[in-house]
């Protein structure tokens, strides 16, 4: 079984050297690693390039200007791998993460694409609590049935049934990619707990609000729902706000601000609160960190999906292709 791992990068400067030797010193090797550089204006290309002049199995494609899924249909075209393992810049897999990923595929036949798990990486406090909300979850076990792009792996013949990833998506494209390959008849998508990959989550809270915008964008864009939970969530953020805006002239508005504060804490701050009462290092400062990350993801999320709903409902073409690549594989 000829394994290749595929990945896209911009802009990554050292880390690429980090993630580079990580790949290479694997317990179990990829047979080749295609990278496609998306038009890097630092130094990744040349860190990139003396790689692959030292060691044939690192492969250098340059696309300037392409979006994450084109990037990755090009790495996936020019490998030569039967089955393809992804992973992206900013990220440090174990050194037992490739072969944790491929033994299912090894195993068993039927199995098409697997998923690994994430492990966050903090500098800081924030990023300790922001990595801890922004993994799938904290054991796995939800991820059973998806995999993510960063770190997965599949059978090229899953890639081709699929029709690529959707390249005419900006996010979601690895979301929207699983989801087709489980609409696939005689392949299983499984979990490997023992596939880690560690990664570093967005160091400010504008970060992570943008990062939380454009997931939410990605899945309005391919979820083709109603807006239900979105507005449900939406009306109590733009009542807190509303009241706390005009009370200064309306001071009774402050009661309404206090509801609408209470009916968050309720059901959106307390319960990530209980979630991550055990987890390993959280402290007392969950009280400061958790409500403000859950509140700005909760918001960021929420409005980007209605974004992407939108654009759904007025772009014909977009939902057209959203349609044809769900029922046969377009990109």
């Amino acid at each position: 079984m000829k394994v290749s791992v595929i990945l896209t990068v911009l802009n990554e400067g050292p880390g690429m050297d980090e993630l580079l030797d990580a790949l290479l010193a694997q317990s179990t090797p990829p047979d080749e690693i295609v990278i496609v550089d998306g038009g890097s204006r630092d130094d990744t290309l040349a860190r990139l390039q003396a790689w692959a002049a030292r060691d044939a199995r690192v492969k250098v494609h340059v696309a300037p200007g392409v979006n994450i899924s084109r990037g990755r249909n090009l790495a996936i075209g020019l490998a030569s791998g039967d089955v393809l393992a992804v992973t992206d810049g900013g990220c440090r897999p174990d050194v037992h993460w490739l072969a944790a990923l491929l033994q299912p595929l090894r195993d068993d036949p039927t199995v098409g694409a697997v998923g690994g798990r994430f492990v966050p990486v903090a500098a800081n406090r924030f990023e300790f609590y922001a990595g801890l909300m922004s993994v799938p979850d904290l054991g796995g076990e939800l991820q059973r049935g998806m995999f993510y792009g960063r770190s997965s792996a599949f059978r090229r013949v899953v890639w081709e049934r699929v029709g690529g990833y959707p390249e005419w998506l900006y996010t979601g494209e690895d979301t929207l990619f699983a989801i087709a390959a489980g609409k696939l008849g005689g392949h299983d998508v499984v979990y490997a707990p023992d596939s880690l990959l560690s990664w570093r989550p967005r160091p400010t809270l504008r970060k992570l609000t943008k990062m939380f915008y454009l997931y939410g964008r990605g899945n309005g864009r391919i979820a083709n729902g109603n807006l239900s939970g979105s507005l449900y969530w939406l009306r109590y953020h733009a009542l807190l706000a509303v009241a706390l805006l005009l009370s200064p002239w309306q001071p009774w508005l402050l009661l309404l601000a206090a509801a609408a504060a209470a009916q968050l804490g309720r059901t959106l701050v307390a319960p990530n609160l209980a979630l991550l009462r055990h987890a390993p290092g959280v402290a007392a400062d969950r009280f400061v960190h958790v409500p403000l990350i859950a509140m700005a993801r909760n918001l960021a999320t929420n409005l980007g999906y209605l974004r992407g709903w939108d654009e759904l409902r007025r772009g014909a073409d977009f939902k057209q292709r959203l349609e044809a690549y769900l029922a046969g594989g377009q990109r």
